[in-house]
């Protein structure tokens, strides 16, 4: 009986141990794979959305600036700025760290919108460098702002997926971290009780010997 009590103590605490060495090991999984896709999906789509937003911003202040009176050398000047601020590497740069189906769908929804604003840009600088500011006003406020509008909500939408893609994943991490050593502070400290209690089995076991052997001795 006694040595089955202890077995059953064993196997508990060795199941216990097992347990504790499986969340662990869960856990640290579910780190790694929440902490990899944030490092590489969510962080460089909210870097590289976000600097897109600046740029196409930076590039709508220098041709509405266009607009006003100028030297032919200082609209040059702007002209080439707009130009050179491109903002297909970054556009390329996401596109490498897109892995979920919605990120797909949305960037692919932006590209239309941005193809459908980069085919009119052209025709605004001709007007500009033509020097006729008049037919340039009337192209910035049709169409072409309309176009612009459209492609900067959808780039906005981008940046704002990859936003609360990272909250997201930071409450995972934050609960996994905050949780798990709970959980395996709680299995550690029950193996901890199951050995206290072997422990004291094993004491009053042989309490119990020393007495029926002290008896048999004083029978004797």
């Amino acid at each position: 009986m006694f040595q089955r009590e202890l077995l059953t103590i064993a196997i508990v605490a060795a199941a216990l141990l097992v347990g504790v060495g499986a969340a662990g090991w869960l856990t640290v999984g579910q780190l790694h794979e929440t902490s990899k896709m944030l490092v590489v999906d969510t962080l460089p789509g909210l870097v590289d959305s976000g600097l897109v937003e600046q740029r196409i911003h930076d590039n709508r202040h220098l041709m509405r600036e266009m607009l006003f009176p100028h030297t032919d050398a200082e609209r040059t000047e702007m002209i080439a700025m707009v130009m050179t601020n491109s903002t297909a590497p970054l556009w390329q740069d996401y596109a490498r760290s897109i892995f979920e189906p919605e990120d797909a769908r949305n960037y692919a929804a932006m590209i239309l919108v941005e193809s459908n604003y980069l085919q009119q840009v052209p025709g605004f600088i001709d007007l500009v460098r033509a020097g006729n500011l008049t037919s340039a006003t009337t192209y910035y406020y049709g169409d072409f702002k309309s176009a612009f509008s459209r492609y900067d909500i959808a780039c906005r939408s981008l940046f704002d997926y990859n936003v609360c893609q990272g909250q997201a994943r930071g409450k995972v991490i934050l609960a996994a971290t905050s949780q798990s050593h709970l959980a395996i502070a709680a299995l550690s400290v029950l193996v901890f009780l199951c050995g206290l209690a072997a422990g004291i089995r094993v004491a009053l076991g042989r309490h119990s010997n020393v007495r029926l052997t002290a008896g048999e001795h004083v029978n004797n």
